[in-house]
């Protein structure tokens, strides 16, 4: 490329960057200049029977009792609620230790009989010396029989 044809390009860029927020429609400044405008729009747009109306809102404002009574029944649900969550750990901490005994317990089966294992391979080595060392003997006493007998 030239300098002449990247300083065109250059240009041109420039210019289409410029002319872009010019062209692209106006958004409604009510709905989009409180936080969360673009949101709410974006959600009605997507779903047309949920759009909120002056009309859907509540008018009246709960009475105290009632929110009383909505509190004292939502901490009675978060007690019961942490007392299963600590039942549930409990068993969890529980299953936990019972299979770290199976596990233990099976590791030792497991040491056991590689130990089982490697004494009766040790025996096997032990026999296997012998008769190679009762072999040779033979071997000795027959060469040591010839040479006599020449």
């Amino acid at each position: 490329m030239t300098a002449r044809t990247s300083h065109v390009c250059t240009v041109l860029a420039c210019a289409l960057i410029i002319c872009l927020p010019g062209v692209a429609p106006a958004a409604d400044p009510a709905d989009t200049s409180a936080p969360g405008g673009i949101q709410k729009k974006a959600a009605a747009q997507a779903d047309p029977a949920r759009r909120p109306t002056p009309e859907s809102a509540p008018k009246e404002t709960p009475d105290a009792a009632a929110l009383g009574e909505r509190v004292d029944a939502l901490e009675k649900e978060n007690v019961v609620l942490r007392e299963d969550m600590g039942k549930a750990r409990l068993d969890a901490r529980t299953d936990l230790r019972d299979l770290e005994k199976q596990q233990s317990d099976a590791d030792a089966r497991l040491q056991q009989r590689i130990d089982e294992l490697e004494a009766q391979l040790a025996a096997e080595r032990e026999r296997q010396s012998r008769r190679e060392r009762h072999l040779w003997m033979a071997i000795g006493i027959l060469a040591i029989g010839m040479l006599a007998a020449d």
